[in-house]
């Protein structure tokens, strides 16, 4: 079946995808005797569309519910479901109509931009049209300004038109009567599609070595951050299961790392681990291999698996070697197998949609909480099938937050969304800063990481008091150049009250993040920064050819006059006032994070400003960095994005409109359970999501 355009959520609506209409036509015609040769004629206008926009928001909520918690059509219906052409009234809007507006239309005609006053993410607003008059008038396409724009090309302006197909559906759907029924298009809804879990995913270094560590009781850090290629950030993260690819380069060190593995055991007593007295038989061997599998390879070997790595010993045998020497090779050999290196799921007849196996349940919990596998209590859950018992999966996964390891694994999600790792290359320019000590970034990144461990896991707070809780930790020198008091005597990091240290307080004025900006402290980097990683705003790409060069500042020009500039310019400031106005606030720090009232030049800095949320039309109003930290930190918008960030960081892939839904229900779990770090990890993972 064609990917339909997915969900979105919007005022506690939900938005439906095609497949849930077919749900409709199996109730309407009774499942089983719906599947046959011969299909059912069915007349998707008259037979299923009334039944569609008579269902009651109970009756769309259990459909949808059923539907996102595993149940789903069979291939055969395929052939059976409506073309976009048979979509209509609420179905077509939501479908494809709102997906349309999304991608071609809110980059100049949202709530903040409303370019030509004309506004097309509400019903209100767009029904109301703008400075052209009537935008859309329902059933009638030839009144509808909308229209006769797209239909000539004139819009969207500068973007590549509509293709015929849209525009097919824009006409179909403004002659229909145009339905409109939701209240807010969010465009990061559509950002991607989102869905589907990969079924293969190659661990990342960092889950290489905690896996090595965890199963074998050996550190291979060192040698393998020198061997393996390093993995590189896609969507935000490194995890990203499409960019986690392999070339021979990770073939080489693999082989190489296995091998240093096996000859740092100690052979005698890994093998007591798996079988007490083992002889070269078929059924002793039998059972150490299959032992030793399930183990490395975090779940059951197959007779065929058995078979092949009976092989190995099997060899050793005939050699004349001795039990150690052929649990060595089989233990190397699996350390370089695909189910060692991957995390690799069966891919089911059933479709996406259906469930994991506990085993595969088992390495989707481990890794997301500890970023390692599964260890002896969670494998035998899944071997006798307890989770698939909710009480059971919220026992164990309670269990795994209480490790050690899901701090580290924490430690690694924060690392990521901030890109903390930029901090090892941080090359200030000498003539800017000629005073730079470089021994002051990892003193910046170390902060944050003590930071984030405070408020996480000692004081157990909301997530979104990251954003403005009154604490930091910094070494003497990392102290001194943030102009807090200090003890030059003191070594390491020192724990620091910033309550009244009206410029600190929250990740956005730590050094770590204040550096993204670079020497000029670029207000674009950093109003990106907000826009996208706490706001989960969209903005598009620059037109090619325009001059993106940063402007430095200047006597009489700070750069907040020169983002002002930028905001008011016709060619610019569609876009910029979305999100360069949102690092207002933090002018006054430089592009090493330090704190000051004028630039080099003598120019006044300032850090009062507006913020306007997503989703809203009146800005609020800020005086000083303190209060725009405050403004973040009890925004419901900031604590929505940091759902999705930590809940894409889990499934190894971007989100999007197909997993709006289970996104909100996830949320509304985990600020019911105090929105912490651990309330959303285990929302995440006793959802849905993670079992299908």
């Amino acid at each position: 079946m064609r990917s339909a355009s997915p969900p979105q959520i919007s005022s506690g609506k939900h938005q439906f995808r095609p497949s849930v209409i077919w749900v409709v036509v199996v109730l309407i015609f009774g499942g089983g005797n719906f599947i046959s040769a011969d299909p059912v004629p069915v007349d998707f206008s008259t037979d299923v569309q009334p039944i569609f926009e008579k269902l009651s928001a109970e009756d769309r909520e259990t459909l949808l519910t059923w539907l996102e918690q595993g149940g789903e059509l069979p291939a055969e219906f395929g052939h059976h479901r409506p073309s976009d052409s048979l979509l209509h009234g609420e179905a077509l809007f939501e479908f494809e109509i709102a997906p349309l507006l999304a991608h071609h239309c809110l980059e100049c005609h949202d709530m903040s931009r409303r370019e030509g006053g004309l506004d097309l993410s509400r019903k209100i607003s767009a029904f109301r049209g703008g400075d052209s008059g009537t935008a859309i008038e329902p059933g009638h396409r030839d009144e509808s300004n909308l229209w006769d724009l797209v239909l000539h090309d004139d819009m969207p302006e500068d973007r590549p038109p509509l293709s015929a197909d849209e525009k097919a559906l824009l006409k179909r759907w403004i002659d229909e009567g145009a339905v409109w029924s939701i209240d807010w298009i969010d465009p990061a809804i559509y950002e991607n599609e989102g869905g589907d879990s990969p079924w293969v995913r190659r661990l990342t270094v960092a889950e290489y070595i905690e896996t090595v560590r965890s199963a074998a009781d050996v550190d291979i850090t060192a040698q393998a951050e020198k061997l393996l290629p390093p993995d590189l950030r896609a969507d935000g993260f490194s995890n990203t299961a499409y960019n986690l690819n392999v070339d021979m380069g990770h073939v080489t060190a693999y082989a190489e790392l296995a091998a240093l593995i096996v000859a740092q055991l100690d052979l005698d007593a890994f093998t007591r681990r798996f079988h007490s007295k083992p002889k070269f038989t078929d059924k002793d061997m039998g059972v150490l291999i299959e032992n030793l599998g399930m183990h490395l390879l975090r779940g059951p070997l197959t007779k065929e698996e058995v078979i092949a790595f009976r092989g190995i010993s099997t060899t050793v045998a005939s050699a004349g070697g001795s039990i150690s020497e052929a649990v060595g090779f089989l233990t190397e050999a699996m350390l370089q197998s695909p189910r060692f290196i991957y995390r690799v799921e069966a891919q089911s007849d059933a479709g996406a949609s259906a469930r994991v196996n506990d085993y595969e349940l088992a390495s989707r919990l481990s890794y997301a909480i500890w970023g390692a596998p599964p260890d002896e209590l969670l494998i035998a859950a899944a071997k006798a099938g307890e989770l698939a018992d909710p009480e059971r999966l919220t026992n164990e996964v309670a269990r795994l937050l209480e490790d050690p390891r899901a701090v580290s694994r924490s430690a690694q999600f924060i690392t990521e969304w901030l890109d903390l790792n930029r901090m090892d290359s941080l090359r200030p320019n000498r003539e800017k800063y000629p005073d730079w000590d470089p021994a002051l970034a990892p003193d910046m990144r170390a902060e944050t990481l003590a930071y984030f461990e405070e408020v996480v896991w000692t004081q157990r707070r909301p997530l979104a008091d990251l954003l403005n809780a009154q604490v930091t930790f910094a070494t003497p020198a990392l102290a001194q150049h943030y102009g807090l008091d200090t003890d030059m005597t003191s070594t390491g990091l020192q724990r620091y009250d910033v309550s009244n240290e009206p410029s600190r307080g929250g990740l956005l004025t730590q050094g770590s993040v204040l550096t993204m900006g670079g020497d000029d402290a670029s207000m674009v980097t950093r109003g990106l920064f907000v826009l996208h990683d706490l706001l989960r705003g969209v903005v598009k790409d620059p037109p090619p050819g325009l001059d993106t060069s940063p402007v430095p500042s200047s006597p009489g020009q700070s750069q907040r006059i020169i983002a002002e500039e930028r905001v008011a310019a016709a060619a610019c400031g569609g876009c910029h006032e979305k999100f360069e106005p949102l690092a207002f606030g933090l002018e006054q720090f430089d592009g090493l994070g330090a704190f000051h009232e004028k630039d080099v030049f003598g120019n006044i800095l300032r850090e009062d400003g507006e913020v306007l949320f997503p989703g809203t039309t009146k800005p609020q109003s800020f005086e000083n960095t303190a209060e725009l930290m405050d403004l973040l930190a009890a925004s419901d918008r900031v604590a929505e994005t940091l759902t999705w960030k930590l809940a894409q960081y889990v499934m190894g892939r971007p989100l999007g409109a197909r997993d709006a839904i289970e996104i909100k229900q996830i949320h509304a779990t985990a600020q019911a359970n105090g929105g912490t770090y651990q309330s959303l990890i285990a929302a995440v993972a006793t959802s849905a999501m993670m079992a299908k």
